[in-house]
């Protein structure tokens, strides 16, 4: 990969802003007149239009970028919201016809690589419905108002402000009584906002409905699907997923946490409990400050290939790595990619524990998948968010030989051990938040602010059965609140279908590190040039959803690794 080419435009002008409508229309209106009758001008058009895209994908992006790192700046925000309000629904439009003449190309006439793009565009096409513009752009709003409630989140700890994310590493601590402080804090916070978080997606619920509606789509999960151009699966595939992971990954967690519990000598299993360490050892602490987290991390990724580190160097120079906590910053982390420039930026809230490193690695991993694939045109590299996952777990699993570099002896050994819990412990919880989203879009109760918290609780007693929430229901039950659910609806199954994908990686590369290293570059850059099924056979590795028996003998295979 080649991180520093440089892509200047070559049909818009250099200087044109592109979320100014008034430049965004000309642009549209190039594409639509530009003469399209032998291959090599097809391909000229499919440049110009990536070009296009890009340039107004880049502006959006910066703008949420800019409002998630301060959520209570009116300027940033106001801006954000003439985007939405004002930009994307023209944007969208315009590219609506562009995507109608892409279609209209003779099939010799679009590369190979370009199927599946087009097999996108199809799909866009047909879900796309004018009247829907107002909507998607009112829930882009009523997204950006839950990033300002729980952005908001603030409370008196020991003497001191905490937000949630500064509180969590007292999770990791040995004193029990100290955790349970914790954890009661923060979902102190939540319980605050609980009413109006339920309102909010009380608000949410018939606008999403009422877009599936208008694209004549039976409801919002058969929408979703195809918006999420889920081509190479069914409900069903994702069903019959979940019941495999009641079935063969919740009791390997029950004897995870059975063995926890006996190391903690604890009578019951409690919530606070879940990111204590089992042999009461203090969280170790793993850099000095951001800087020396960044330059840890620049080696592990240099040791597993010397082109990730230099491409997380670039982010770094950039100013594109925003990882420290602080009030007034959005929740959670992510990376996107800046589509114009083809750069990628981290965004995190980092407060100083392991879990740091565990998420820059990831987003890390994210951030090579939008280098490996910055050759190809943007439809080419809008990746199937199945194996975007892949990317970042993949990474976080590559870097187990090189946590040297982080931990101490003794620490790395158990963390080693706690990292593959951990993620069979994740399925579970993936499936009973990929089951409750489709419940709630499915199930007319799901208007009900008391029936959803009644499926939650259902939901965990039936997923995490080994933990004690008795006392707790009300504390349970905010658990559906959960920042997907309100940003990124129905997305979550993906990160089940990745883990999966990337435990084979990991246990290739306990044979053949190389090997894998290299297979699983391969695959990062081919983008969206082939199928879902396609990419994870690129990386060596099975889709699960079409090849199920994979999951019962990697499953046995993890806990043979942890001793269990």
């Amino acid at each position: 990969m080649d991180i520093y080419k440089e892509y200047p435009r070559q049909f818009i002008d250099q200087n044109d802003y592109m979320g100014d409508i008034e430049k965004i229309k000309p642009a549209y209106e190039m594409l639509d007149g530009m003469k399209v009758e032998s291959k090599e001008e097809a391909w000229t058009w499919m440049e110009a239009w990536s070009e296009v895209t890009s340039a107004i994908a880049e502006v959006q992006d910066k703008s949420y970028f800019n409002m998630t790192r301060d959520v209570n700046n009116e300027e940033i925000e106001k801006e954000f919201t003439r985007l939405v309000q004002e930009v994307v629904p023209v944007a969208e439009e315009l590219d609506e016809k562009a995507k109608q003449k892409f279609l209209s190309f003779p099939e010799e006439w679009v590369p190979d690589d370009f199927s599946i793009a087009k097999m996108n565009s199809k799909w866009d096409v047909e879900l796309f419905k004018e009247e829907n513009l107002p909507l998607i752009s009112q829930d882009m709003l009523m997204r950006k108002e839950y990033q300002k409630i729980s952005g908001s989140w603030e409370t008196e700890f020991n003497g001191e402000k905490k937000t949630p994310a500064q509180l969590r590493p007292y999770l990791e601590s040995p004193d029990r009584e100290l955790r349970e402080k914790a954890w009661r804090a923060i979902v102190e916070m939540h319980k605050v906002d609980y009413d109006k978080l339920n309102d909010l997606f009380d608000k949410m619920l018939p606008n999403r409905k009422a877009v599936a509606a208008n694209a004549d789509m039976p409801g919002f999960v058969e929408y979703k699907f195809k918006d999420y151009r889920r081509l190479s699966y069914t409900k069903e595939d994702v069903k019959a997923f979940r019941d495999a992971i009641k079935e063969y990954v919740v009791p390997a967690v029950d004897k995870i946490l059975e063995r926890r519990k006996q190391k903690l000598e604890l009578d019951s299993f409690r919530p606070w409990d879940s990111q204590a360490d089992p042999d009461r050892a203090e969280p170790p602490k793993i850099y000095d400050d951001i800087d020396d987290l960044k330059d840890k991390v620049a080696k592990v990724m240099g040791s597993i290939d010397p082109q990730f580190s230099d491409a997380f160097k670039l982010m770094d120079k950039k100013g594109y790595l925003d990882l420290e906590n602080r009030p007034g910053k959005a929740p959670g982390a992510y990376m996107m990619t800046f589509e114009e420039e083809r750069i990628s930026i981290i965004f995190s809230n980092f407060v100083g524990t392991s879990r740091d490193f565990d998420t820059l690695i990831h987003e890390g991993g994210h951030a090579m998948h939008g280098f490996l694939s910055r050759h190809l045109l943007k439809q080419a590299r809008e990746v199937p968010l199945e194996f975007a996952e892949v990317a970042s777990m993949s990474l976080e699993l590559l870097a187990r030989p090189y946590m040297d570099i982080i931990y101490n002896e003794v620490d790395r050994e158990r963390i080693a051990i706690k990292q593959l819990e951990n993620i069979l412990i994740f399925l579970p919880f993936m499936a009973s938040l990929d089951e409750f989203q489709t419940w709630v879009y499915s199930d007319p109760d799901g208007a009900s602010a008391e029936k959803r918290a009644a499926k939650w609780r259902e939901l965990t007693a039936k997923y995490r059965p080994s933990t004690d929430y008795s006392g707790l229901e009300k504390e349970d039950q905010l658990g559906w609140q959960y920042l997907h659910v309100y940003e990124v609806p129905l997305y979550y199954i993906e990160y089940g279908i990745a883990q999966i994908g990337a435990l084979q990686v990991y246990l290739r590369s306990l044979d053949d590190f190389d090997g894998a290293v290299k297979d699983y570059k391969h695959a990062l850059g081919l983008g969206s040039t082939v199928s879902l099924p396609e990419l994870f056979e690129a990386a060596g590795v099975k889709f699960i959803l079409k090849h199920p028996e994979v999951l019962e003998d990697m499953t046995n295979k993890i806990m043979k690794q942890i001793g269990l």
